[in-house]
């Protein structure tokens, strides 16, 4: 009887001892390169990697433990890390004043709206010859990127149109499908990029359907072609409203940055993608950066938030969010 009552105790202490060091993923803010593109060039992306290692590592008492934690390492606009931590050690690290904050890797929800002739581009769907869209000559060659679900390329919104331009000069972004040789970017759709990381990191290995920028939602194609998708004449849906659907900067090149991923428990994009997603962005070179996503109003725009955090770091990008929406809107 002793020997089992001795058993029963060892076993939850064990079990209160492993729930307490309970780890989850965070993000490590060290903050942003001010007034500059990038980064000083004596401080390339392995110097500053390493930076991260010795910092973690600090805490952790090992380098190699550090370099097993960390998922991302954020170098060129934003200076941070994330890693997968002990709630205890994110809480010690928070204190060191090499630090400014540090942040659980949570999941964020899906938004979006839009209305042209609100804004008073157009009226009756026709564009007056004062409309600001003339003026800006319909963004042609800004360079608009965006956050969210990734991209169908195959969208008449994207399509390589005949007397469009060479690809800015500017332009830096890749198209990634090395897991999707069917997905193929243009002089439209100049780039594309993933990131899962954070998603898994948060969630769990996952088994992704498409590991590529490739959009199997429809969120992220619906944003980008409302950013800056070419006009498509005859649309409509089954077959009610038809007209022709552009977006607010028809002559844009766009970029797709896929941060979200399967709802999972409510989330399908997590702090730590978005924050990869903004930097490589802005290091790629897009003038606009449009974000259809988000949480709490409050809490998405507090300091501590990753929009909060890279918007600082995107001093010479402009950056759009849509107005707070409940629940999605996706038939709009």
């Amino acid at each position: 009887m002793s020997f089992l009552l001795f058993l029963l105790i060892s076993i939850s202490s064990f079990l209160q001892s492993h729930a307490f060091a309970a780890k989850k993923s965070y993000v490590v803010y060290l903050g942003g390169y001010s007034n500059q593109a990038e980064r000083p060039l004596s401080q390339p992306d392995e110097l500053v990697r390493e930076t991260h290692l010795e910092l973690l590592g600090s805490y952790l008492k090992s380098k190699e433990k550090a370099k097993d934690a960390i998922f991302y390492s954020y170098t060129r606009h934003i200076n941070g890390f994330a890693a997968i931590l002990e709630e205890e050690v994110a809480l010690e690290i928070s204190h060191s004043p090499e630090v400014i904050s540090v942040f659980e890797n949570k999941g964020h929800q899906l938004h979006t709206t839009h209305s042209w002739q609100f804004l008073g581009l157009e009226r009756d769907g026709k564009i007056p010859k004062k409309s600001l869209w003339r003026k800006a000559r319909f963004g042609e060659d800004v360079i608009i990127g965006n956050l969210d679900t990734g991209v169908w390329p195959e969208s008449e919104s994207f399509r390589d149109e005949e007397g469009m331009g060479p690809i800015p000069s500017r332009w830096k972004g890749i198209c990634q499908n090395d897991n999707d040789t069917k997905f193929s970017c243009n002089r439209k759709l100049i780039g594309a990029r993933y990131f899962s990381k954070g998603y898994e990191a948060a969630i769990g290995p996952q088994s992704l359907v498409v590991r590529s920028p490739r959009d199997t939602d429809g969120h992220g194609t619906h944003t980008l072609s409302t950013a800056g998708g070419s006009p498509v004449c005859g649309a409509n849906v089954l077959g009610y409203g038809n007209g022709t659907a552009k977006g607010g900067s028809p002559r844009a090149r766009v970029a797709a940055y896929k941060v979200c991923w399967p709802p999972m428990n409510g989330s399908e994009c997590f702090d730590a993608d978005i924050l990869a997603g903004f930097e490589a962005a802005i290091h790629d070179g897009v003038d606009v950066l449009s974000v259809s996503l988000g949480s709490d109003p409050s809490g998405y725009f507090g300091d501590g938030s990753p929009s909060a955090r890279s918007t600082r770091s995107a001093e010479e990008s402009q950056w759009c969010r849509p107005p707070e929406i409940r629940g999605r809107s996706r038939d709009r």
